[in-house]
């Protein structure tokens, strides 16, 4: 009679069965914990190397921050993305300042559940994915913040001094987040910048493609982003087609506002961002019950903030065109 026995790998990351033992060996305790997707169709597994692949300047960091924080409340984000249950992120950051940092995670976290203590951000100088000083930094952070989820954005700020193109410099880094995974147990997501050939994918050496497992891979058009999503163990949904509004990305195209929304947004940008909503109902011409819906569904998607009886825009962005 084979009995089914459930197995990890050991502190030393090693995991080395008999063909008998990986018959009959039940993995459904790993396996169960999807981090996106379904049970039917797991998107990203626990345990897993995930790719955010753009050229410059093509919302990588709005995507992959807008998902990681809907994966730390459990939330999710974009509907052909399902997040089962909150997870704890640490996303460490290579290129932004401090105020970058804060003004981000701001735009980022709209519409998500408060409060927000299961997701970490920061930079840390000392981080490296190639030196023994660089990755012990790295291991601290884990052992601090006992991430389920770690971001590395962008993978070149954590490879310095290292020929991305050569397959000796790559395959250091790749084996040091293999052993993170085996030996912590984390998931891993990259936000990597595409080559100069789009065709050949990410940029550097073309081992990262076979080391990967779930690629999103990002197409931005003006304020449009469309993400396609190639998982290696499951049935890749339809594209995403994601609009960049308010500092982050939405679900719908391009189609922006509705009208009574653009309505309630203008008055407000005529008013230093912020009115009450007896003002608000005033500018409209509603009151009463029609007012009530008119701001429930502005805010709803996102057009505005409501704090009790003050109305205020949501914290945007400079310009569309800036975030990477």
């Amino acid at each position: 009679m084979n009995t089914s026995v459930t197995v990890n790998p050991t502190s030393s990351g090693n995991l080395v069965l008999s063909a008998e033992d990986w018959l009959n060996a039940n993995f459904s305790v790993v396996e169960s914990e999807v981090i996106v997707g379904t049970c039917e169709n797991p998107l990203i597994r626990p345990l897993t190397k995930n790719l955010i692949q753009a050229p410059e300047k093509a919302f990588k960091t709005t995507f992959l921050m807008r998902l990681a924080m809907g994966i730390s409340t459990g939330e999710t984000v974009f509907s052909s993305l399902p997040v089962p249950r909150p997870h704890r992120v640490l996303y460490l950051h290579g290129e932004l300042s401090p105020a970058e940092l804060k003004q981000r995670l701001k735009e980022a976290s709209v519409g998500l559940k408060r409060p927000l203590d299961n997701f970490f951000q920061g930079r840390s100088l000392n981080a490296n994915l190639l030196t023994s000083k660089g990755q012990d930094a790295i291991l601290e952070l884990g052992k601090q913040y006992e991430p389920e989820i770690v971001a590395f954005d962008p993978w070149q700020s954590f490879i310095p001094g290292a020929d991305e193109n050569v397959f000796k410099d790559v395959s250091i880094a790749t084996a040091f987040m293999d052993k993170l995974i085996a030996e912590y147990a984390v998931t891993i997501f990259l936000a990597i910048h595409e080559g100069k050939d789009s065709s050949r994918g990410a940029r550097g050496h073309s081992s990262l493609a076979g080391w990967r497992d779930t690629l999103f891979a990002l197409r931005r058009k003006g304020t449009t982003l469309t993400v396609g999503v190639e998982p290696r163990w499951a049935s890749p949904p339809e594209d995403l087609k994601l609009t960049f509004r308010d500092g982050t990305l939405w679900e719908g195209g391009a189609q922006g506002w509705k009208k009574q929304e653009e309505k309630i947004r203008a008055l407000l940008m005529a008013n230093n961002g912020q009115l009450t909503r007896a003002q608000v109902g005033l500018g409209l011409g509603l009151e009463d019950s029609a007012l009530r819906m008119a701001l429930k569904r502005a805010h709803e998607h996102h057009a505005i903030e409501l704090d009790g009886e003050t109305v205020r825009l949501p914290v945007t962005s400079a310009s569309p065109n800036q975030p990477s």
